[in-house]
C-alpha cells in the first residue's frame, strides 16, 4: 500500500454529524428514531461521539435530552470544555431548523462509519497477508469475520415495538392451540421426538451420537428429507464420511421406500412398475426439495463456518448437519485431540447462534458403552478425555487436604475445589475444579512410573508428554510423563501442635495400635523412648511403663484414669477425633490433619517418623564417592505413598522401591527412597531424623556437599532435541556441530539427540546465544519427567472425571492428567438399537427393528425421556413408531 492511499482522509460527513446532533438537541423525541441505528464509535470526530454517548446516558435515565440538560452532564464529567464548551452545543441547536430529516442524517453517519470500518478491517488484513506468521486459512476466517460482522451491523433488524410482538406470538399460540402448527422449530418428522423437542431450535447445537453401525446418519438424513421435502427448509449436509452420491442413494431409498442395496446394484427389476413408479415420484419430489450437499472429506472448522455463511447468504439455510464430528479438524490445536474437539463443538454452536439456526452434528461413542450391559450411551461417553477410578486422589491446594474422586462427585453441593494445573510455560499455576462427576464403568488400566506413581485411568484419559497430550493407550514403557515438582498448600492450619505431630509419628512407626491391645510403643531408641513417654505425659497425663525386652523396650501407656462404659482412653479418643482406626502395621495410614500442616510441621512429623523405620547410612560402592543410603520401610502401601507426598509438599523427590521378600508370607515391604545428593541434602537440611540415628547427619552433609549432582537424576526427554532445540537453532541459521559447541561437548553426530539432557545443559543453551523461549521454559519448569515402566490392564470399575475451569488439566495422584471438557450441545440424542448390543445374547423378534432415541440432555426442555421410533434397515430409514415415550 503507498504512502498516498495512507494517508487519505477516512470517508466522513462532518455537517452530517453536526445536523443529528442538532436535532436531538432541538427535539428529545428525536433519539427514539436513531437509537437503534448509531452507536458512539460511528462518528468521525471525537468531539461528536462525546456528545451523542453523553445524550444516550440521559436516554437511558428518562432524563430531559436539550442543550442546557447536555451541558450540565458534560460539565459534571468534565468534558464540556473538550467538545467546545455550551457555545458549541447551541451551534448545533442551531444548525437545524427542525428535526424532520434526523433519520436521514443517522443514515449518512452510518454509511461512512461503515466505509471506515471497512478500511480498518481490509488494512488489518493486509497487514496478517504481509506478517506471513500465520496460516493462510485463518487469516481468511479472520477476514470473514470481521467483514461479517460489519455487514450484521449494518444490516441489523430494527427494533420491533412490543405490540406487533405480542400479535404475532398471538398468532403463534393460537395456531399450536387449534393444531395448525405443532412445532416451533424445524420439525424432525417423528411426532414424539417432536413433542418433546418442539423440533431442532435455532440458535442449538444439537448432537446425535451413536456406536458404528446403529443408525445415526440415516436417522439425520430422515431429519434432513423431512424438513426438505414436507416443509420446503433449506438444508445443508456436510457429509465427512459418506460421498455425495451415496447420500443420494440413501435420501432417495428412503423417500421411494425401496430397497437401498437393490438401488446400489441395480438389482431393480424392470418389471417392478410400482417400484420404478415410487422412484421417479421420489427423484421429482427431492429435485425440488432444497437440500445442498457438501462431500468434501477433510473440512475443518473454519471451512465450514465460511461454507455455511455463504450457503445461509445464497439459500437462506435452516438447518446445518455434519457427518461426523470425529472427522473434522480444528487448524488450531492439533496435538490436543480433547482441545480439539472441545474447539470444534465450541465452533458448531457459535454458527448456530451467528446464522440463529439448529446446526445438528454426528458423533461417534467409543466401544466404553459396550462395558455396560444394557450398552445405552450416557453422557460420559461423549468425553473424549476418558476417565480416573474412585479412588484417584486430588489435593485441595488451599487445604491440603486430599480426596478421592468418589467422594468429591458424591457431593450434594458442587462446590469449586481450588487446585494447581499446568499452563502453556510449564509452569503450575492456581486452578479451579468445578465438578466433579461418574463417568459410568469402564475398562481400566494402570500405570505406574519409575518413581514408584501409580494412577488407574480409561485407555483414552491423556497424560502430558513433551510432543503434548497422549492418550494411554498410546504410551509405552520408557516414555516419560509429567509430574508436578512439588506442591505448595496457600493456607494450612496446622490442626495438630508440635507434640501431637511428634507422638503421633512414633506411635504410626513403632507404636501398637491394634484393637484389644494395649497401647505400647516398641524402640531401641532411649530418646525416642524418652520423647514418647514426655508427649505422652504433656497431653494426656499418661504415665509410661518401660519394660526391658532383649535389646529393645516396650513403653507401655495406660490410661490416666480407670476406664469403665462410655469412658475410653485418651489415646482412643484423641485417634477417634484423627479418624484413626485400630490397625495392623500394614493398614496404618496417615491422618488427614498431617496433610492440612504447613511445611514446617510437616518436616517435624517425617523427621519423628524416619526415627522409627527410617534409615540413614552410608552407601559405599567401590571407585565411586560415598552417599547417603537414606529410606523409609513400611508394610503400608498406602502409608508408603503418603510419605511420598509429603516429600513433594517439602519439594524432596523420592522414589517407592519393594525389595524381595524375606520369607513367603511375609507382607510385602515398601521402601520410600531418597536418592540423588541434591535431593538428600535437601531432605537432611529440611527434615533430618531424631534419635541416636541424628549423629551421621553432620559428616553425612559435609561429605555429600563436595559429591558433584548427578544430572541423570533429572533429565529432560530426549525429544526436547527435535520439538524445542531443532526450530531454535535453524531459525539462527546454526548447525549442530554449533550446537554442541555451546555446549562444550564434542560433536558426535546423531548421537548428540538420542538421550535426553539434563536442565542445566538445557538453560547453558540458553545462556549462550540460543536465545528461545521454549527453551528457558524447560529448563525452568515445574515439572519432573518420570518414566512410564508399565501399563497393565485390570478390568473394568466406576469411572469418574473432573471439569478444570482454565487450562483443562489437574494433579492427580501427583500426576498431571488432562480433565473431561462440559460438552457445548443444547441438545444431545442417543440411538441405542438392541439388536446391536453385543452383551445381549438374545433379541425378542419384536425388538429387532426398534430404536430407542434416548434425549440425555435438553437445555430448553425435559431430558432423560427415551423416544422408540422403527429402523428399516433394508431402506435406511426410520419411521414413527407408536410404541410411548418411556423416562430411563
Amino acid at each position: 500500500m503507498g504512502n498516498k492511499e495512507l494517508e487519505k482522509i477516512p470517508p466522513q460527513n462532518i455537517e452530517a454529524e453536526q445536523a443529528l446532533l442538532g436535532c436531538l438537541l432541538i427535539d428529545e423525541e428525536a433519539i427514539y428514531k436513531v437509537a437503534d441505528i448509531l452507536a458512539p464509535d460511528d462518528f468521525y470526530k471525537e468531539i461528536h461521539e462525546v456528545i451523542y454517548q453523553t445524550i444516550l446516558d440521559l436516554f437511558g435515565k428518562q432524563e430531559p435530552i436539550d442543550t442546557l440538560s447536555v451541558a450540565n452532564r458534560l460539565e459534571e464529567n468534565k468534558k464540556l470544555d473538550f467538545v467546545g464548551g455550551r457555545s458549541y452545543l447551541i451551534h448545533l441547536s442551531n444548525a437545524v431548523p427542525n428535526s424532520s430529516n434526523v433519520k436521514n442524517y443517522a443514515q449518512i453517519v452510518q454509511k461512512k462509519a461503515t466505509l471506515r470500518k471497512l478500511i480498518q478491517a481490509s488494512t488489518k488484513t493486509i497487514e496478517d497477508a504481509y506478517e506471513e506468521d500465520q496460516d493462510a486459512v485463518n487469516i481468511l476466517d479472520k477476514a470473514e469475520q470481521r467483514i461479517f460482522a460489519i455487514s450484521k451491523k449494518f444490516l441489523q433488524q430494527k427494533f420491533i415495538p412490543i405490540k406487533e410482538t405480542l400479535a404475532e406470538a398471538f398468532e403463534r399460540i393460537d395456531a399450536l392451540q387449534k393444531g395448525k402448527e405443532k412445532i416451533r422449530g424445524v420439525p424432525t418428522g417423528f411426532i414424539n421426538l417432536d413433542e418433546k423437542l418442539a423440533g431442532l431450535q435455532p440458535s442449538d447445537f444439537i448432537l446425535l451420537a451413536s456406536r458404528p453401525s446403529v443408525g445415526k446418519s440415516s436417522l439425520a438424513l430422515d431429519f434432513a428429507r423431512y424438513a426438505a421435502v414436507e416443509k420446503k427448509i433449506p438444508v445443508g449436509i456436510f457429509s465427512l464420511e459418506m460421498s455425495r452420491d451415496q447420500v443420494v442413494d440413501r435420501l432417495i431409498c428412503a423417500e421411494a421406500g425401496i430397497n437401498l442395496w437393490q438401488l446400489r446394484t441395480g438389482h431393480i427389476s424392470s418389471k417392478d412398475n410400482r417400484t420404478f413408479k415410487n422412484l421417479n415420484k421420489s427423484l421429482s419430489k427431492l429435485s425440488e426439495a432444497p437440500i445442498f450437499i457438501d462431500d468434501s472429506p477433510t473440512a475443518n472448522i473454519i471451512e465450514i463456518r465460511t461454507k455455511a455463511r455463504r450457503l445461509q447468504a445464497e439459500h437462506n439455510v435452516g438447518l446445518l448437519i455434519i457427518d461426523y464430528l470425529q472427522l473434522m479438524e480444528s487448524p488450531n490445536v492439533r496435538d490436543n485431540r480433547v482441545q480439539e474437539v472441545s474447539e470444534i463443538s465450541r465452533a458448531m454452536k457459535s454458527i448456530a447462534r451467528e446464522l440463529k439456526i439448529p446446526v445438528l452434528a454426528l458423533s461417534q461413542l467409543s466401544r466404553a458403552t459396550e462395558v455396560r450391559v444394557p450398552a445405552i450411551p450416557k453422557l460420559a461417553d461423549l468425553r473424549e478425555s476418558g476417565c480416573l477410578t474412585g479412588d484417584t486422589l486430588i489435593t485441595n491446594i488451599n487445604t491440603g487436604r486430599q480426596l478421592t474422586m468418589k467422594d468429591l462427585a458424591k457431593r450434594k453441593k458442587q462446590t469449586p475445589i481450588p487446585i494447581i494445573s499446568l499452563d502453556k510455560n510449564y509452569k503450575l499455576r492456581s486452578d479451579t475444579i468445578t465438578k466433579v462427576f461418574p463417568s459410568g464403568k469402564k475398562i481400566i488400566f494402570e500405570l505406574a512410573t519409575k518413581s514408584g506413581r501409580k494412577i488407574k485411568a480409561s485407555a483414552n484419559h491423556p497424560f502430558f508428554k513433551l510432543e503434548g497430550w497422549t492418550r494411554l493407550d498410546h504410551l509405552k514403557n520408557g516414555d516419560f510423563i509429567a509430574l508436578p515438582r512439588n506442591i505448595t498448600i496457600k493456607k494450612p492450619k496446622n490442626p495438630l501442635n508440635k507434640k501431637e505431630l511428634i507422638l503421633l509419628a512414633h506411635l504410626l512407626g513403632d507404636g501398637c495400635i491394634v484393637s484389644n491391645q494395649p497401647y505400647h510403643y516398641t524402640s531401641a531408641d532411649k530418646k525416642n523412648l524418652q520423647i514418647v513417654k514426655k508427649t505422652a505425659k504433656d497431653l494426656f497425663g499418661i504415665n509410661g511403663r518401660m519394660v526391658k525386652q532383649k535389646n529393645w523396650y516396650h513403653l507401655y501407656l495406660p490410661s490416666p484414669y480407670r476406664l469403665t462404659r462410655g469412658k475410653y482412653h485418651p489415646i482412643t479418643n484423641w485417634f477417634t477425633r484423627l479418624n484413626i482406626r485400630p490397625c495392623h502395621s500394614w493398614e496404618k495410614v496417615i491422618p488427614e490433619a498431617i496433610f492440612q500442616s504447613s511445611e514446617n510441621y510437616i518436616a517435624l512429623f517425617l523427621k519423628h517418623l524416619w526415627s522409627t523405620d527410617g534409615n540413614i547410612s552410608w552407601k559405599k560402592m567401590p571407585n565411586r564417592k560415598p552417599l547417603g543410603n537414606i529410606y523409609y520401610a513400611s508394610s503400608s502401601k498406602i502409608l508408603a505413598e503418603q510419605v511420598q507426598h509429603l516429600l513433594l509438599r517439602l519439594d524432596i523427590q523420592s522414589t517407592i522401591k519393594l525389595p524381595p521378600l524375606k520369607k513367603a508370607g511375609y507382607h510385602q515391604m515398601y521402601h520410600v527412597h531418597i536418592q540423588s545428593s541434591t535431593e538428600q541434602l535437601k531432605f537432611l537440611s529440611r527434615v533430618g531424623i531424631y534419635g541416636e540415628k541424628n549423629k551421621i547427619i553432620t559428616l553425612l552433609t559435609r561429605t555429600l556437599k563436595k559429591v558433584s549432582p548427578n544430572p541423570n537424576n533429572d533429565i529432560i526427554p530426549k525429544e526436547a532435541w527435535q520439538i524445542i532445540i531443532k526450530p531454535a537453532k535453524e531459525k539462527l541459521g546454526l548447525s549442530w556441530r554449533e550446537v554442541s559447541k555451546i555446549l562444550n561437548t564434542a560433536y558426535c553426530g546423531t548421537k548428540l539427540y538420542k538421550s535426553g539432557l539434563s536442565r542445566e545443559r538445557m538453560l547453558r543453551l540458553y545462556n549462550n546465544g540460543l536465545k528461545n523461549i521454549a527453551i528457558t521454559n524447560l529448563a525452568n519448569s515445574d515439572i519432573l519427567w518420570d518414566q512410564v515402566i508399565s501399563i497393565k490392564k485390570i478390568g473394568s470399575e466406576e469411572t469418574y472425571d473432573a471439569t478444570v475451569k482454565s487450562r483443562h488439566n489437574f494433579i492427580a495422584n501427583d500426576i498431571i492428567v488432562h480433565n473431561s471438557l462440559e460438552q457445548d450441545a443444547d441438545v444431545v440424542l442417543f440411538i441405542y438399537r438392541k439388536i446391536m448390543d453385543r452383551g445381549i445374547k438374545v433379541c425378542p423378534e419384536e425388538e429387532k427393528n426398534v430404536a430407542e432415541i434416548y434425549i440425555a440432555k435438553h437445555r430448553h426442555g425435559p431430558a432423560g425421556v427415551m423416544v422408540p421410533l422403527y429402523f428399516d434397515e433394508e431402506k435406511a430409514s426410520f419411521r414413527n413408531l407408536t410404541r410411548q415415550e418411556e423416562p430411563f
